[in-house]
């Protein structure tokens, strides 16, 4: 027993390490791989196809420095990742969702830091900062902003937003090296403004700084934490201008509008409905991520006094005073409602939107759910040390569970829409999107369906009708198709699609002026509408006008360059023009493309009509190698033959054209025609009898022909 008053001779305990920081990130890691890993497959979905397909200044890069130009403007440090995304791997979804992955990781990191920073970097620091990240990583409401591309917005602005935070974290907590804190002030200001120029709901970041700038002690800097305060005032005044144009053409919704659907919520209806989704749908979800949508259902909350809207106010006033009676007794706990409440989420309220609900605006949000469930998993560490680890456990397993899940919706536009559609089964949009999609995938049966559901649900919605025709047109039914779209065009004169369909039908029923008129009245509303550009081409071409016909298919080239059809029809337009140059020119920019064998078969017949068969026949070689089944190359090949006296070798090519395509009437009048030449007359008959047994019943617009062959070569027996 030691004497009193002595100190004991044993070395004391050695602190426990614990597991370090390194460790965490790499699990970390690990754990965001796995869980969105099967995210990758995903494809292009909703809003993807405006922002990247449907992009022409995105599809139109070329070089590095395409990629820097198009990042200039709004969002320009957005827009530049997906000129660069564009620029290394074309329209491959991949690349994507690969890039969206690494910018969640890192925010997860971040967010470990910004926790630890706030929780203190010893054992304990640690554990919670691990597992509030766990969290982050795996919140199933996170996956809309990663899964999703076009959620890459919020996840950008995250980077830089929770970079602002962690800064400034360690800025406060580095009061006694003033140069470092110096340092620390810098690094988020430069932040801040890479998250605004990554998107523009980094707004509410100075708000949340000043929070953590009052609740950091008891001595509380008001010059700062007011300066801090109004900063998001004095930003909004210096962009005035340019945010009262964005608001006017938010609130005008014109595509919508014109298409059918329901007009922007005014402002104090959007406000009360905003506030109410906050409580009513968002908070739930933070809590336990189910039912989530792509297209919820929200019904506008009409009045001040309906009672969803004062028990929505008085929950955040709740959360608010809470935030301010805690004070540092619980920083995380007071800085994870201050992320909630001052953040993206509630300043959304002040700017009306199409969409009251879009769960990838909760992303920056999420960051005030890491700091609650950090606090909750420290209070449970320190009340049930039982519970210890296998709380967050359990929670990071079920969420982990939930987001692999939900990642199978962004697979493509059906699988979000009937996933969708079963949630909000009376919202007229999701009704008519699940159609859409149905309709771009080939399954007309299913898209009338859903067409029809919308127009129960809505009846006057001018997008359905405009589909609807479509369909009509593509089955052949164009006097019903005209219908509808005459009526549709009348009712809704502004709704671009429905002219651009009006368009397409006046082609097929070989009307080209009308086809002329109804694709420049498309083209006045929608300049950059590459499908009415593209059907203008088509029907100057009907009148044989090829020179302007030139100008439309270069201008609607340009607004969809990933469409090679459209240089295809270009170049067969500089050949109508009689500019072979340029023809050669485009059609040979297409040989190492989807449609080689297509640009090939046309570069033979450009050498062909110069009287170059040789060349000729070597392109048709090329296309064929490139492409096997190609009846009509085998037929032009075959021609070539017959007109150099090759007729053995003509007669293979056009039977090998009619085993690839029996009912080819050229290839059968021109293969009757080379036994003919042979002497061989029961095989040229032979060939046209097969055609007119097989074919004798059907619309070929050769069967005439064949018919009278075949009379003229009994009659010479």
């Amino acid at each position: 027993m030691p004497v009193k008053g002595k100190k004991s001779t044993q070395p004391a305990a050695a602190p426990r390490p614990g597991v370090s920081m390194r460790f965490h990130f790499a699990a970390l890691a690990i754990l965001t791989l796995v869980v969105y890993w099967n995210s990758l497959d995903g494809g292009f979905v909703f809003d993807d196809e405006q922002i990247v397909m449907q992009n022409p200044a995105l599809l139109n890069i070329h070089s590095f420095s395409d990629v820097l130009s198009f990042g200039i403007g709004w969002r320009q440090l957005l827009f530049f990742t997906y000129g660069l995304n564009y620029y290394l791997g074309g329209l491959n979804a991949h690349g994507y969702h690969v890039v969206n992955i690494a910018l969640h990781l890192i925010n997860v990191l971040l967010v470990y830091c910004i926790i630890q920073e706030l929780a203190g970097r010893g054992h304990e620091g640690r554990f919670v900062a691990f597992a509030g990240a766990a969290v982050f990583s795996v919140h199933t409401l996170m996956s809309s902003a990663v899964s999703y591309i076009a959620g890459r917005s919020s996840v950008l602005c995250g980077i830089f937003y929770f970079l602002a935070v962690l800064f400034f974290a360690k800025a406060l907590n580095d009061e006694e090296l003033p140069s470092t804190r110096a340092v620390y002030i810098v690094l988020t200001i430069f932040s801040g403004i890479f998250a605004w120029q990554a998107k523009q709901e980094s707004l509410a970041l100075p708000g949340l700084l000043a929070a953590l700038l009052w609740l950091r002690s008891d001595k509380k800097d008001l010059r700062y934490v007011v300066a801090l305060a109004i900063l998001p005032l004095v930003m909004v005044a210096t962009m005035w201008a340019r945010l009262q144009e964005l608001f006017a053409t938010v609130m005008g919704n014109k595509i919508l509008v014109t298409a059918g659907f329901d007009p922007v919520l005014q402002p104090a209806t959007y406000f009360r409905t905003y506030i109410t989704s906050i409580v009513g749908y968002y908070f739930p979800r933070f809590l336990f991520p189910a039912n989530l949508s792509a297209d919820p259902h929200i019904l506008p909350v009409t009045h001040w006094y309906s009672p969803e809207f004062p028990v929505s106010v008085l929950l955040l006033a709740g959360l608010a005073w809470l935030l301010v009676r805690q004070g540092t007794r619980n920083r995380l706990l007071t800085a994870g409602l201050a992320a909630i409440l001052l953040s993206p989420l509630t300043a959304y309220a002040f700017v009306p939107l199409a969409d009251v609900v879009l769960e990838h605006r909760a992303y920056i949000p999420g960051l005030g759910i890491a700091l609650l469930a950090a606090a909750l998993f420290r209070w449970i560490a320190e009340t049930f040390s039982g519970a210890r680890m296998a709380a967050p456990v359990v929670v990071v397993i079920v969420f982990a569970a939930m987001t692999i899940q939900r990642n199978t919706v962004f697979a493509n536009n059906v699988t979000l829409w009937e996933d969708a559609a079963r949630k909000s089964p009376n919202k007229t949009r999701t009704r008519f999107n699940l159609g859409a999609a149905y309709q771009n995938a080939h399954r007309p049966n299913d898209a009338i369906r859903e067409y029809q559901r919308a127009l129960q649900l809505k009846p006057d919605i001018h997008a359905a009708y405009s589909n609807m025709a479509a369909m009509q047109i593509d089955t052949g039914q164009l006097d019903e198709g005209e219908k509808t779209l005459v009526r549709l065009t009348q009712i809704a004169p502004e709704y671009t699609e429905g002219l651009i369909n009006l368009s397409v039908l006046y082609i097929r029923k070989k009307d080209p002026d009308k086809a002329v008129t109804a694709a420049d009245r498309a083209v006045a509303i929608n300049p950059n509408s590459f499908a009415a550009h593209f059907n203008r081409a088509e029907a100057l071409t009907q009148k044989g006008e090829f020179k302007l016909a030139i100008a439309a298919y270069e201008r609607a080239a340009y607004l969809r360059p990933d469409l090679p059809s459209f240089q295809l029809s270009l170049g067969s337009a500089y050949v109508r023009a009689g500019d072979p140059n340029a023809a050669e020119q485009t059609f040979g920019k297409l040989t190492t493309g989807p449609l080689a064998a297509d640009a090939y078969r046309s570069l033979a017949g450009l050498y062909s009509s110069g009287n170059n068969t040789n060349q000729a026949i070597d392109f048709l070689k090329r296309a064929i190698q490139v492409r096997p089944e190609f009846p009509f190359a085998h037929h032009d090949l075959g021609v070539i033959y017959m007109n150099k006296e090759m007729t053995d070798q003509a007669v293979e090519e056009f039977r090998t054209t009619l085993a690839q395509q029996p009912d080819n009437g050229p290839a059968v009048l021109n293969l009757s025609l080379a036994y003919q030449s042979k002497g061989d007359l029961p095989a040229a008959r032979q060939v046209l009898e097969t055609f007119v047994s097989q074919f004798g019943r059907s619309n070929s617009p050769y069967l005439s022909q064949v018919r009278e062959r075949l009379s003229a070569l009994h009659k010479g027996s």
